[in-house]
């Protein structure tokens, strides 16, 4: 695998695995829609100016999801949303 890349996937990993920490469907689903959006626009980059911007930009943002994880979490309703035990329910029955 190409050196270059490697901080690239680590940081999608890592953003991808933050956004699935929200207890909220919509909000869960409206980072991950981002961050792959995101990484899909530039993922032929090849400037490396360009590309420690994005990756700054990148752990950036991570740091304001980890934020927003644990605020959203802080007020979650106690009631799971339909969408929530949809999916549950999808996993379960696998």
């Amino acid at each position: 695998m190409n050196s270059a890349k490697q901080p690239a996937i680590i940081l999608y990993r890592q953003l991808l695995r933050e956004c699935h920490k929200f207890s909220l469907y919509n909000y869960r689903d409206y980072f991950l829609r981002r961050v792959r959006e995101e990484f899909h626009q530039n993922r032929n980059v090849k400037d490396s100016s360009k590309t420690a911007e994005l990756l700054k930009r990148g752990q950036e943002n991570l740091e304001i999801i980890r934020r927003q994880v644990i605020i959203g979490n802080l007020y979650t309703p106690h009631q799971r949303s339909i969408c929530d035990n949809h999916e549950h329910s999808f996993i379960a029955s696998r």
